[in-house]
């Protein structure tokens, strides 16, 4: 059984429908749900990422309500104090944090919460010391590549029991299994379906800016709170199919290759999203679990159903899975050579670009069929 953890829909009917998949499908099962408070509710601590964007409900008895809800549903819920952002023991407003975290842990435990997800070590630390009746889950947005980084991260804090490493490791099947090896009893949590394109620049500001509020100053968009994701729109545009084939996300039919080394906990993304299509992801994360049942099951839907960051990609979209499955980029090359990945990618190895390039002439063929090639669309070759 592979097991799943979502993001938290924002009423009860919502989690009542995302729970109805796990009656669909045999092989997976959403088992914990995460989310975090809106900026303006009254026991927001400042230690959360702000991507909750329901500022219209700013009262924390809404929150609690859905806390204790999803509890009902004998799920686990895991609270997310994850902004890797480093304390500002200088900002006046600091004790406040602290306070205000000293209350809302106190709901939680109350509550019958146990699990918080930290991106910040000292946070970390912090929470031990003072409330260590919490499990303490690492962030992926500590953004760590390295085994070493693992190691002493958990050196340092061996209270930790879970990881989720970092997206841009999720097809390094050496250090996954030298983590499982290392540490037999941390849980390891990969993220599926987000897609981002390996190796953004931005990915560690992204996780530390607020985006909860879009502001731009004097019409400048370096002084712009969407400046962090301007860079992955520019290449998703420019460059659809090598965003396709240069991300890591984890196709459905290919859960088994983790299970194999021992991991069978995934995480699904989506929650900044809901807000705007909450169906549409309902309906994506009950495919994605269908497709791990059969990859029949799925054949006739787009490849983009599987991945966050690239559904606004209208070349992408018009790829269904039956059209490019067997020129994706292949699961048994990484779990041969995804460990060189990093040093390699573009210079002594291309084979995710030569697999970019078949699936344009994919898309080509297809567009020549209907007479609408778009000839802006780029080769696979990124320059600048």
């Amino acid at each position: 059984m592979y097991q799943f953890s979502a993001p938290m829909p924002y009423n009860k009917e919502d989690i009542d429908k995302l729970l109805t998949i796990n009656n669909q499908v045999e092989k997976c099962e959403i088992t914990s749900l995460y989310a975090s408070l809106p900026s303006n509710c009254t026991l927001f601590t400042g230690f959360e990422q702000a991507r909750n964007i329901q500022s219209g409900k700013q009262n924390f008895d809404y929150w609690k309500n859905l806390f204790s809800y999803t509890l009902e549903n004998n799920l686990d819920f895991i609270y997310l104090l994850n902004s890797p952002i480093p304390f500002d023991l200088n900002n006046d407003d600091f004790e406040k944090m602290l306070d205000k975290l000293d209350k809302l842990l106190n709901e939680l435990s109350n509550m019958g919460i146990k699990k918080i997800r930290v991106a910040n070590p000292q946070l970390i630390s912090y929470l031990w010391k003072n409330y260590n009746k919490f499990d303490i889950f690492a962030s992926t947005s500590l953004e760590y590549k390295h085994i070493s980084e693992y190691q002493n991260l958990i050196l340092m804090h061996p209270e930790i029991k879970q990881i989720v490493p970092s997206h841009d490791i999720n097809k390094n099947f050496k250090i996954l299994k030298n983590l499982k090896k290392d540490y037999p009893n941390v849980e390891i949590e990969i993220m599926v379906n987000e897609g981002c394109i390996q190796g953004c620049p931005h990915r560690n500001l992204h996780a530390g800016a607020s985006i909860d509020k879009l502001i731009t100053y004097k019409d400048n968009l370096a002084l712009s709170t969407k400046y962090y994701t301007l860079y992955c729109s520019y290449i998703l545009k420019k460059y659809p199919f090598l965003c396709l084939t240069l991300n890591n996300n984890i196709y459905p039919w290919e859960l088994k290759e983790y299970a194999k080394i021992g991991i069978n906990k995934f995480k699904l993304v989506g929650r900044d999203g809901y807000t705007f299509g909450f169906e549409s992801y309902l309906n994506d994360f009950l495919l994605y679990f269908k497709g791990a049942e059969n990859i029949k099951n799925v054949e006739e839907v787009s490849i983009t159903t599987f991945i966050h960051h690239l559904q606004t990609s209208k070349e992408l979209f018009q790829l269904k899975t039956k059209d490019i499955h067997s020129i994706l980029p292949n699961i048994n090359h990484f779990k041969k050579y995804g460990h060189l990945c990093a040093s390699r990618c573009g210079v002594q190895c291309r084979y995710c670009y030569k697999c970019a390039e078949k699936i344009q002439k994919v898309f080509e063929k297809k567009a020549t069929e209907k007479e609408k090639i778009p000839k802006y669309v780029s080769a696979c070759k990124i320059t600048t």
